[in-house]
Parts: C-alpha cells; structure tokens; sequence
C-alpha cells in the first residue's frame, strides 16, 4: 500500500483547523475537520486523532469496526467533557473520518461531511453520507440533489463529535482490489472540487503526492475558502 498526504490552510482561514493521521503500518487514515465558526476548533479535531490513535491497538490485526467505533466514542467523550469543563472551549467539535485497511478491505467510521471516496476500473464513488441540513433536506424531499451546493443548509451540521454526549457513528465496508484507490478529505477540496475533476485527477500518470499536489492546488486555484487536507492511498 502506498499513500500521500497533504494538509493546507488555504487562502481565505486565519488557521488550520483540520488535523489527520496516516499510519501505514495499522493501516490506519483519519481526517478530523474542526467546526468552522466554532471555538477551539483545531483543538478538536487534534483531541480526536490524539484520542483515536492512542484508544486503537498497536496492532493492525486487533482493529476492527467495533473497536473503530470505541475509538471514536472515546473522542466524542473526550472533547464533550472538555467543552463543559473548560468554558474558552465551549462548543467545538469537529467532524471525523477514521479508515483501517485489512488486506483488502476498508473499514469506515464516520461523523460529519469529511469524505471518502474510492476510485476504481475508471471511476470514482463517494462511500459516506454527509451529516449536513441540506443532505437531510434532500432525503425528507424537501432540497433538490442538484441544489445541495447552493443551498445555505450545506454547511450546517446535523452531526459532528463532542457536541452532546453520545455520537451517532455511520459505518461502511468497502472491498477494494489492486490498484484501486480511496481517498479521505476534509470539505475544503470538495466544496471547490466536483467529483469528475478528482477523477480526472487521479487517473494522471504520476505519484500519489503528485496527484495529491495536484488537488490541493486546483482547490487552491479556485480560492481556498476553506482549510483543505487530502489522504490519497493506493492498494
């Protein structure tokens, strides 16, 4: 397996408030974006992946979803205990997308609008479901899908850790082969980035830190609005 990384502020953000771990020896990826607009946002999403990687066993063999999903319990618990104890950090939280690779397979827990994706035979499929009010809106048939990215609602969360007590994680397994790839991102590349232009991306002949380059700069090109991380692994 081999991967690239690249987190950037991006041109608009007075921090970065994104925060990631890449460990190709558990087989282990996770993007944490800190909720924008909120206090203390980057100390969320570093108490997350601090959280997550010091629960999860040293061994690769010894994770699976369950211990994922105690993994990212354990966050939720973590940043809600401090946002009551600690008033500067009242109300942060942040979002979480946690990937352990086992041979083949993925194995996904995740809260928030952080992606992932797979790439594979040419094409590119989104995995997870964004916990925002305009994607909630879309499944009551109250938003149009083709409206979600105009729609003022798609940046609202519904969910994300440490903002109550308890966390409704979404779960997802995905069977991959050799040479597919996935990628995990916080939403600053996919709010300036379609999925086609990742596509597109991604089946250039170069590295993956090239590829990764590539679409931190086209979401840079476009004005780096946001905080932008990418992970791009290959199997």
């Amino acid at each position: 397996m081999e991967f690239a990384v690249l987190s950037d502020q991006g041109l608009v953000r007075s921090k970065n408030e994104d925060n990631f771990l890449a460990d190709e020896v558990r087989g282990l990826f996770i993007v944490c974006d800190g909720m924008g607009g909120h206090k203390s946002g980057e100390v969320a999403s570093s108490m997350a992946v601090e959280c997550i990687n010091k629960f999860l066993p040293s061994s690769n063999v010894e994770i699976n979803l369950h211990t994922l999903n105690e993994a990212v319990c354990e966050a939720n618990k973590k940043i809600f205990d401090n946002s009551m104890r600690n008033l500067e950090f009242h109300g942060m939280g942040t979002t979480v997308t946690a990937a352990v690779v086992k041979g083949h397979d993925l194995f996904i827990s995740h809260v928030g609008d952080s992606g992932l994706f797979v790439i594979s035979d040419g094409r590119i499929k989104k995995v997870t479901n964004d916990h925002t009010l305009a994607e909630q809106m879309v499944r009551d048939s109250i938003l149009s899908p083709r409206d979600i990215e105009s729609s003022p609602y798609n940046h609202v969360l519904t969910r994300a850790l440490g903002v109550e007590e308890q966390v409704k994680i979404d779960n997802y397994e995905e069977h991959l082969k050799e040479g597919d790839m996935f990628l995990l991102c916080s939403d600053g590349l996919t709010d300036l980035l379609s999925q086609q232009d990742i596509l597109d991306l991604a089946k250039q002949e170069q590295s993956l830190q090239k590829i990764v380059q590539s679409l931190v700069f086209l979401a840079l090109e476009r004005g780096g609005s946001d905080n932008i991380t990418v992970i791009l692994a290959s199997i």
